[in-house]
C-alpha cells in the first residue's frame, strides 16, 4: 500500500468525519509532515478528497461513502479542471520551494542570512553559495499590472546581486504573468539573478538567462 493509499484508507475509515494533516500524520505514521501535506494537496487537485479551510488549517474528508474509497490507476491519472486548483498561502509556497529548489540545486535550502546583506532570505544553502527568495504574486484583480510588487521584485534583485553567492535566484508562484511582465520591462538590467516559475508543486520553469556578472562593485 502506498502512502497515498494509506491517506485515502484512513479518511475512508473515519468518514463522514474529517481530519487535518497533523491528525493524518498521527494516525497513519507517514513522515515527514511535509509528505502528507503534498499528498493531500495532490489528492484534492485530482478530486479524490475534499478540503475545507478552518482558520489556519485545512480539514480533509473523502468524497462519497467510505465503501467507495479506492485508488484506481485511471482515476489517479485524472486531473480536475484548472478552476479547482487549490491556492497556497505564501508560507506554504515557501515550504514547497525549499523542497523543489533544493532538488534543483542538489542541496538543502532554508531561511538564512548571508554576509553584508541585512536580510533573511527564504532559500539559502548551508555554505551560502546558493541564495534565493520565494514570491507568491498575482496581478491586481487578476488582470492589472502590480506596480508595488514590481518594486519588491526590483528590490530583491538588487539585494541578491549584492551577495557573493555563486547562484542567486527568485522563484515565483501563483501567476506567471507577474515575473514575465517584470522581465519584459526590466530584464536587461538583471545580471546574475535567475528567475523561475513553479507551476503547482512540481513543474519548474526557467524564465530568463543571466550574464553571470554581479552589479556589486
Amino acid at each position: 500500500m502506498t502512502n497515498e493509499d494509506r491517506v485515502l484508507s484512513f479518511l475512508g475509515s473515519i468518514a463522514p468525519a474529517d481530519a487535518t494533516n497533523a491528525e493524518i500524520v498521527s494516525r497513519t505514521g507517514i513522515k515527514p509532515h511535509q509528505q502528507v501535506f503534498m499528498i493531500t494537496r495532490d489528492l484534492m487537485r485530482r478530486a479524490l478528497i475534499k478540503g475545507v479551510q478552518s482558520g489556519k488549517e485545512w480539514r480533509f474528508s473523502v468524497r462519497g461513502s467510505r465503501q467507495r474509497v479506492r485508488v484506481s490507476p485511471a482515476l489517479a491519472q485524472t486531473r480536475p479542471p484548472e478552476s479547482k486548483t487549490v491556492p497556497m498561502s505564501p508560507a506554504e509556497f515557501e515550504k514547497v520551494t525549499q523542497r523543489v529548489m533544493g532538488e534543483w540545486f542538489g542541496t538543502s535550502l532554508a531561511p538564512g542570512r548571508v554576509a553584508a546583506v541585512p536580510k533573511i532570505f527564504d532559500l539559502v544553502s548551508g555554505d551560502h553559495r546558493i541564495v534565493g527568495d520565494a514570491k507568491y504574486f498575482t496581478m491586481v484583480q487578476g488582470k492589472r499590472l502590480p506596480p508595488a510588487k514590481f518594486s519588491v521584485i526590483a528590490e530583491h534583485v538588487w539585494l541578491l546581486e549584492s551577495t557573493d553567492a555563486d547562484r542567486k535566484f527568485l522563484v515565483f508562484g501563483n501567476d506567471r504573468r507577474v515575473p514575465e511582465e517584470w522581465l519584459q520591462r526590466y530584464g536587461p538590467l538583471v545580471h546574475s539573478v535567475e528567475f523561475y516559475f513553479l507551476d503547482g508543486e512540481t513543474k519548474l520553469h526557467r524564465l530568463n538567462e543571466t550574464t553571470g556578472k554581479s552589479r556589486r562593485t
